[in-house]
């Protein structure tokens, strides 16, 4: 929220005396009318979902250009739900994130398609084998979560906002309101607004890269740098995984699409 400040130019000096603008407790309703429930992630002593770990899949250890990728997330579907999970997600399973770590991961366009990977399935098996040549710095242990239900709010780029009509006090306190609806870090989530970083049009190039229209995507996963998990995406950044709602309905997660922010 620095930029804003930067925009404005100087310090909350220079806003005394200014008057608060109306816009700004209207602009706050609309974010807040807006919101969204999703699913949020806390530190688990045990249970069947985790961060990282050795996944139980039964197909072949999916791999990019030649190189395995690194399993990020395992997470049982039963246990989301229990805790309020979209309804298009199915009811019972595993999903099982992958994501290339070699080379950051950063950009995957069209030509990189499988560069991540999700495998749903929905029947328990045995744990697969890690593949030799996957990279110890790669390789995350398993730190296990639990879910809660929670709601999420549109980023402020999602809105019509004429900045340059709001002064410095009425910034200030815009920025203040919009911090204060932020969920604490760090933000792991399924479904509802993504936390962007950068630009806040993510579903945008989930419809040019892979298709379908901008409101058929849904936020699958939200994965938020986490040193506890030993988990850390460029700058302190994120990746976040994104399913069209009619493919997942359909247990279908063979055409996600994914992408990258940092700091």
């Amino acid at each position: 929220m620095g930029f804003w400040r930067r925009l404005f130019g100087g310090s909350s000096e220079m806003a005394k005396g200014d008057q608060i603008s109306p816009r700004v407790a209207e602009i706050v309703e609309e974010l807040q009318s807006r919101k969204q429930l999703c699913v949020r992630f806390a530190p688990g002593e045990s249970g069947r979902s985790m961060l990282g770990g050795v996944p139980k899949i039964s197909t072949a250890w999916p791999r990019f250009q030649g190189r395995p990728l690194s399993c990020v997330a395992q997470l049982d579907l039963e246990d989301v739900q229990a805790a309020g999970g979209p309804d298009w997600l199915p009811r019972r399973g595993r999903l099982n994130f992958f994501y290339e770590c070699e080379h950051g991961g950063w950009g995957i366009e069209a030509a990189d398609a499988g560069g991540a990977v999700v495998i749903y399935e929905d029947e328990t098996t045995g744990p697969a084998s890690e593949p030799e040549d996957l990279a110890l710095d790669y390789r995350f242990s398993a730190y296990h979560v639990t879910f809660r239900s929670d709601v999420s709010f549109p980023g402020v780029d999602r809105i019509e906002i004429d900045w340059k009509g709001l002064n410095p006090a009425s910034s200030f306190a815009l920025e203040s309101a919009v911090e204060g609806m932020a969920a604490a870090a760090p933000t792991h989530q399924i479904g509802g607004f993504p936390t962007a970083i950068q630009n806040d049009d993510m579903e945008l190039d989930c419809v040019r890269w892979v298709g379908g229209d901008v409101p058929d995507w849904r936020l699958l996963l939200q994965l938020d740098t986490d040193h506890d998990a030993g988990m850390m995406w460029g700058d302190t950044g994120m990746i976040y995984f994104w399913v069209r709602e009619q493919d997942a309905r359909a247990g279908d997660f063979s055409k996600i699409w994914v992408t990258s922010q940092c700091h």
